[in-house]
């Protein structure tokens, strides 16, 4: 059903660190010289070793039944602490802090699309359903991307979609069904590996750092990437574009079963929070997660950049606003990091 890939060592790096403090100084009669603690960069990825039964376990997790009684993430009371944000500066938005950098390529994958050509305008095989158990014990429902990487097997999503925040833990039977269609499953299920979120939302609940990356084990087609297609993505790019926000609406007065989007030009969220961007746009609980895509090309199922997330909305403004992180250095280390697991 999936495949088995040979994981880092993490135990031996985590020994030989444990041996390296037991050993004798030679400077005992020394007093010990506290040391300075710092606080964790909110940017900073942290990642998370699912075990390879627990993909087994998420694979005979997921019924039918399961699946369609799962609920979207925001249409439940999950306690987070109160956003973090920096005082005024300028009531003009910041320039990016590292040079427009794109991190890789749209690539097209082996698997026919499904359906009728004519059904893929907008939506597209590299946009998936997630299913994931939060650390609460509840069955939930996120959307996320297929992203082309050096190992064809990494999902972006929101952080939420992976870990729950301050106070709660990893999520797990994490799986990506790219294309989900009412039920069907055209291209398979992919199951998690590595799940990352950042600092940032983990500590804090911060929406800027609402990003979530996962690396997939390869099910019966192969790595997902190559199956399916991917994504290229971006970061670092000008905060007013053009893009495609797209994911599985779940919450009223959707109902989950298939891709919605919403198109139009992005910008800095307000003059003090840059680290959001915003776009206008309806979509409820369920397509947390999903990709905001540049240069999206309805006739080629694979095309454009991932350069946002669905991550928050405010439903008191006219229209509801849809945010996403804005793309910086940080979610480019993470992706370089990440490319080669």
């Amino acid at each position: 059903m999936f495949g088995i890939r040979k994981r880092r060592s993490y135990a031996a790096v985590g020994v030989a660190a444990a041996a390296v403090l037991l050993l004798p100084t030679a400077h005992a009669a020394e007093a010990p010289q506290a040391q300075a603690r710092t606080a964790p960069r909110a940017s900073a990825a942290v990642e998370h070793a699912v075990p390879t039964a627990a993909a087994t376990r998420a694979a005979e997790y997921w019924t039918p039944q399961r699946m369609a009684a799962a609920l979207p993430v925001d249409s439940v009371d999950r306690t987070t602490a109160p956003r973090k944000t920096l005082p005024p500066s300028s009531s003009a938005p910041q320039k990016p802090a590292g040079p427009a950098t794109t991190g890789s390529q749209p690539v097209a994958g082996t698997a026919t699309p499904a359906g009728d050509i004519k059904a893929l305008v907008t939506a597209t095989q590299v946009v998936g359903k997630v299913f994931f158990t939060g650390s609460d014990g509840k069955d939930y429902v996120c959307s996320g991307s297929a992203v082309n990487s050096t190992n064809k097997n990494m999902v972006f999503t929101a952080g939420h979609c992976v870990h729950g925040g301050p106070g709660q833990g990893w999520n797990s039977n994490w799986q990506f069904v790219p294309y989900y269609d009412h039920g069907s499953r055209p291209y398979g299920t992919w199951w998690a590996e590595t799940l990352v979120a950042f600092n940032g939302w983990i500590n804090d609940g911060n929406f800027g750092y609402d990003v979530g990356i996962v690396i997939t084990s390869p099910n019966s087609r192969g790595e997902l990437v190559n199956a399916v297609g991917g994504l290229g993505i971006q970061w670092n790019y000008p905060k007013n574009r053009y893009m495609t926000a797209m994911g599985y609406p779940q919450a009223p007065p959707f109902d989950g079963q298939w891709q919605y989007y919403c198109a139009a030009t992005t910008s800095q969220r307000s003059w003090w929070t840059s680290d959001q961007i915003k776009m206008p746009c309806n979509m409820t609980g369920g397509s947390s997660g999903g990709p905001w895509i540049y240069g999206k090309d309805d006739n080629v199922y694979y095309s454009g950049w991932v350069n946002g997330v669905n991550s928050n909305v405010d439903s008191k403004t006219a229209p509801t606003e849809m945010r996403s992180p804005y793309f910086a250095t940080w979610v480019g280390d993470a992706f370089n990091k990440y490319s080669t697991y």
